[in-house]
């Protein structure tokens, strides 16, 4: 590092940043319900949280392209739980 300059951040750091603008302020008594919880019980509400989410895409594309095939429309949604704006081929 040479003076003046700041330090690398972390591999992730960037993405963590944005994430955490994102959600806003966090709520302490939300943060200390789930600090409460076992480890299983997060993984589980996480996974949970993660098939709503695959489910609604799924729903929103076969709505959106009905005529598309199982394999195109698998695509489209892997795409878009990756964060692709433009899922498309």
């Amino acid at each position: 590092m040479t003076p003046g300059s700041t330090p690398a951040k972390p591999a992730g750091q960037d993405i963590i940043e944005q994430v955490l603008r994102q959600i806003g302020p966090l709520d302490p008594h939300q943060v200390a319900i789930w600090r409460a919880m076992s480890p299983a019980r997060r993984l589980e509400l996480a996974f949970q949280a993660y098939q709503f989410a695959l489910d609604i895409v799924r729903l929103t594309e076969r709505r959106a392209h009905p005529n598309l095939s199982t394999e195109e429309l698998s695509w489209r949604i892997t795409r878009r739980m990756q964060g692709d704006p433009n899922p498309g081929r």
